[in-house]
């Protein structure tokens, strides 16, 4: 008997119905996970910048259609509640296939690990005040500039250096988790130390542990997936790091098992179609522990299907650019830079640098 998934959000189920074919394939190689992930998340968030904020799903029907499939303007004069926004970042230049402040902030990140050759925080912070230069602190600058790092932006104003704790917002979105798949990309094979630099990357724009240890759970997992650990092994994967040092980098544990929430996608007993409406049931706001668990789900769901997973991110409206992004970057892990449509690359704004700064960390992975 089918039954509507309403209200069990953080239980534990018996899986009834087959592992779809090709969930922790190794018939990716890992090189090619690693620019899958890296390009996942700009293809995500790119997808959602235009169609950001609409809480309505009849009104981002209106505006963008029956099914979002590819990249799309801001709207200048849009329906949803959140139309200044569409309309400042149109003003701005925005258009389809660019990226959104946090795909900046996640751009800077991998161009300093290309020039260092590793994670050197001093230098990613350095490049972080250059951008803080250009913005005022309030949310109509830049790209648009989201509450965590307005809250930061203040706190460095303030004279509060990269080294100290409260730096950082106390808010609980995701931006720090998307630009976390840079570390994965770099140290998947080693989790403690993808762990560590996960958490102080997260400390430059967090303060808040709910924050910290789900960004770094998520790393973990990308990290996994690049490595090519099976999809129904990632909490095994997580939990073989040294209980004391994921405390110390991750400390709430419901965080860094909160991954395996999404195989209620792969139990018969429990249906949910259509499947862009799980942005409904765990919700549709900003909050990291709504974005993940939809994430985690859709990549169950279509865990061989890069396009899939993130249209129905994308079309589960709200926050669907950080959803998507977040999707993005593991589903990209799972089937790699080949998986990816050719279309959703080449659509991307200036594609061909996004691919050399993925192919460049790739091969220090080769090191």
């Amino acid at each position: 008997m089918k039954r509507w998934l309403v209200g069990v959000l953080f239980a534990n189920f018996v899986l009834t119905a087959a592992i779809p074919e090709g969930v922790g394939s190794d018939s990716v190689s890992r090189k090619d996970r690693i620019k899958g992930a890296i390009m996942g998340v700009f293809v995500g968030d790119a997808l959602g910048v235009g169609s950001h904020w609409y809480y309505d799903l009849e009104k981002l029907k209106k505006d963008f259609g029956p099914w979002i499939s590819d990249y799309n303007d801001p709207k200048p004069n849009g329906s949803g509640r959140f139309a200044s926004v569409h309309e400042y970042r149109y003003k701005q230049g925005i258009r389809a296939g660019h990226a959104s402040q946090t795909g900046q902030l996640y751009t800077m990140l991998l161009e300093s690990i290309v020039k260092n050759g590793t994670y050197e925080q001093g230098d990613f912070a350095a490049r972080v005040d250059e951008l803080f230069e250009t913005l005022d602190g309030t949310s109509y600058s830049g790209l648009y500039t989201d509450q965590a790092i307005r809250e930061t932006w203040n706190h460095r104003n303030e004279g509060i250096g990269w080294d100290q704790l409260e730096v950082g917002s106390n808010a609980i979105t995701s931006e720090a988790a998307q630009m976390n798949v840079a570390l994965a990309a770099l140290y998947f094979d080693d989790p403690a130390r993808l762990a560590k630099e996960a958490n102080r990357n997260t400390k430059l724009f967090y303060h808040n542990d709910f924050t910290i240890t789900h960004s770094v759970s998520y790393a973990l997992v990308v990290g996994g997936l690049i490595n090519g650990v099976p999809l129904e092994d990632i909490k095994k994967y997580i939990g073989s790091v040294d209980r004391e040092t994921m405390a110390g980098y991750a400390r709430y544990f419901d965080s860094r098992i909160q991954v395996e929430t999404g195989a209620i996608a792969w139990n018969s007993e429990i249906t949910f179609d259509p499947p862009h409406l799980i942005a409904k049931v765990y919700g549709q706001h900003c909050e990291i522990q709504q974005l993940l668990p939809a994430a985690y789900y859709l990549i169950h769901r279509y865990s061989d299907d890069f396009e899939k997973a993130v249209l129905a991110a994308i079309n589960g409206g709200g926050n669907n650019m950080a959803r998507s992004a977040l999707t993005g970057g593991m589903i990209g892990a799972m089937v790699g830079l080949s998986g990816i449509p050719e279309r959703f690359i080449t659509g991307l704004n200036d594609h061909e640098r996004l691919l050399a700064l993925a192919e460049k960390v790739a091969t220090l992975t080769e090191n």
